[in-house]
């Protein structure tokens, strides 16, 4: 005759053996944390070895202009683009990889055409394109305006934090060499809003600080380093 006792004690054994294996399944706590360590340690790592190129983001308004290298069209060496104070600077980045690259161009030389003459003025159209500088150089040597056109440098991507592809970006950078406006876009209503900032801009400065920005060397007479020219206002002309 079977006793109720035994067969309680079987149960019994079955639900301890059965804590015993979930207890086995739960991750050991220092091993998780040593993981996670792990895992941040990595990502620091690549932080500091990529920098902030790496997770790109849209320059703030507010912000300085980043430093931005661009080339001429038929120049070999680079040059660097800084903000200059007193001056007003409108960067244009086109992708020739997109349609949209070449249409903004008669609406940029009209607005160029207008305030260039300024000599606080500046404006700068750099082609980006990921497969290299051959087809950027033949998209804007196909464009029959005139304009200051230049080849943006790898870098100028990731410095302003934009896609490469796409629709054209736009930076106003004011009289204090910070992003004052950031667009995307085409189309003449884009323009013409930038233009009645630039403009404003140009009407509030003070006449006797006229320096005419242009990609000039700071000092022409220094040797280049790397290819390399920093560029500023040069004085203005008579």
């Amino acid at each position: 005759m079977t006793s109720d006792p035994q067969w309680a004690d079987d149960e019994h054994e079955d639900e301890d053996r059965n804590q015993d294996e979930a207890a086995g399944r739960k991750p050991d706590r220092a091993s998780l944390a040593l993981a996670v360590a792990t895992i941040l340690l990595v990502a620091a790592t690549a932080w500091l070895r990529f920098g902030p190129g790496l997770f790109p983001r849209p320059i703030q308004i507010g912000e300085p202009m980043p430093p931005t290298r661009l080339a001429d069209l038929h120049d070999p060496g680079s040059r660097l683009l800084l903000g200059v104070q007193g001056e007003v600077l409108w960067l244009v980045f086109v992708s020739t990889e997109s349609a949209e690259a070449t249409p903004v161009l008669p609406e940029l030389e009209a607005v160029w055409k207008r305030l260039g003459p300024d000599r606080r003025f500046g404006m700068a159209i750099a082609a980006v394109d990921r497969t290299g500088p051959d087809r950027p150089r033949a998209a804007l040597e196909a464009y029959r305006g005139k304009l200051p056109l230049y080849l943006a440098g790898r870098d100028a991507p990731q410095s302003f934090g934009i896609e490469p592809t796409g629709a054209p970006w736009h930076f106003l950078v004011d009289p204090h060499g910070r992003v004052a406006a950031l667009a995307r876009g085409s189309g003449g209503d884009t323009v013409d809003r930038l233009a009645k900032m630039a403009t404003a801009w140009l009407d509030g400065l003070d006449p006797a600080s006229d320096a005419r920005f242009s990609l000039t060397r700071a000092d022409a007479g220094a040797p280049t380093s790397g290819g390399i020219r920093i560029l500023s206002a040069s004085p203005p002309r008579s």
